[in-house]
């Protein structure tokens, strides 16, 4: 069964690595240090640390006041963005990863690659 899953990691790493490529390493109002910093939820100033850090844990939590105070903070609505779909991805690969390792099917590193 662990060759199974292994299986199963190969068969969707391209399309991972891709989209996080798109994610990642494009273009955008925001900077790549920044976006890599939102998906690792480390290492960003106020407010962005503790929004970065909500999408992360609890993205239901975001509320109109949160995307506000970035607003104020001098944040572009793209960079808003941007910012929000990185700690996201961030977040969905940690727990890609975690998942593979509990289900015997190895890890995939931050490119998505098992």
């Amino acid at each position: 069964m662990p060759a199974e899953r292994g299986a199963a990691a190969d068969r969707h790493a391209a399309q991972i690595a891709a989209f996080r490529r798109a994610v990642f390493d494009s273009p955008g109002a925001s900077g790549r240090a920044l976006r890599a910093a939102a998906a690792s939820a480390d290492g960003l100033p106020a407010p962005l640390g503790a929004y970065v850090a909500k999408v992360s844990e609890a993205a239901y939590r975001i509320t109109d006041a949160d995307v506000a105070a970035l607003t104020a903070a001098g944040c572009s609505e793209d960079e808003i963005f941007e910012v929000t779909v990185a700690a996201a991805v961030g977040a969905a690969l940690r727990r890609l990863e975690a998942g593979m390792r509990a289900a015997g099917g190895g890890s995939v590193d931050a490119a998505g690659n098992p």
